[in-house]
């Protein structure tokens, strides 16, 4: 496996780093995944193959949303973002 098969691997684990997310304003990514912490309503989620109305739901403490995130909102709740580099 080359050095950069590697690191795209690492990069997709959210191995870029994270962050804390409790603010209700637009967090832009890119993120590899969001994971919630505390009940957690989203105003919107944006990336590739994201879809549905988002406001309407609740999402428990412990769920983990992967995938190509370009950028959220948070209604209500607190997320962990995972930092990553997205190839599209």
């Amino acid at each position: 496996m080359s050095i950069e098969s590697n690191l795209a691997i690492e990069y997709s684990m959210g191995n870029a780093g994270f962050q804390l997310v409790t603010s209700t304003a637009s967090t832009t990514g890119p993120f590899v995944a969001i994971t919630t912490i505390a009940p957690t309503t989203f105003t919107s989620i944006t990336g590739n193959g994201i879809s549905g109305t988002w406001s309407s739901v609740t999402i428990p403490a412990g769920i983990t949303l992967p995938g190509p995130i370009q950028s959220f909102q948070l209604t209500g709740g607190q997320v962990i973002a995972f930092n990553g580099v997205i190839s599209s």
